[in-house]
């Protein structure tokens, strides 16, 4: 029983971590280009702000990418390479003393950037999330999933029930 409500603090965890990491990877990336706007002289307004942000939210669970006959979303891209990260961690974790926080807020870094990465990589060098494009965006991006890391850990540690 024990192990069952650890699994399920786990899950809650990663669940809540990953919806943190997805919905400020939408608003940073909506922002971004609303700023962009802005500098192009576009009159926008709180109200284009705050349906934009709206849209994309809800529009980050539409299907982006169609694999295998299998509809991806954003969402799903995202909770993908951060689960994947987060089990890669605690497997290094077994065998090396790591800091907890630090190493799963590296893992996020981390994983968001090879995500990333391998976007570029396989539609042949186009950043398909326009915020990652500069520099600084795609550092603010890769903040994020670091910012995701480490609420997984703090959560996890909260929720995590202690045998005796």
């Amino acid at each position: 029983m024990l192990l069952i409500k650890k699994f399920i603090a786990l899950v809650a965890s990663f669940l809540l971590s990953t919806s943190f990491v997805c919905i400020f990877v939408i608003s940073q990336n909506t922002l971004w280009n609303l700023f962009w706007l802005k500098t192009q002289n576009f009159d926008i307004s709180f109200l284009v702000i705050f349906s934009s942000l709206i849209h994309d939210i809800k529009g980050g669970s539409s299907p982006i990418i169609l694999q295998w006959g299998i509809p991806i979303s954003l969402y799903s891209v995202i909770c993908i390479t951060l689960l994947l990260a987060f089990i890669i961690t605690s497997l290094i974790r077994i065998r090396f003393p790591l800091n907890s926080k630090l190493s799963y807020g590296i893992a996020g870094f981390t994983s968001l950037y090879v995500m990333i990465s391998l976007i570029i990589i396989k539609y042949d060098g186009i950043v398909i999330i326009s915020s990652a494009k500069e520099n600084f965006g795609l550092f603010v991006f890769c903040f994020i999933g670091f910012l995701g890391g480490f609420l997984f850990d703090i959560l996890n540690g909260k929720f995590s029930i202690r045998g005796d």
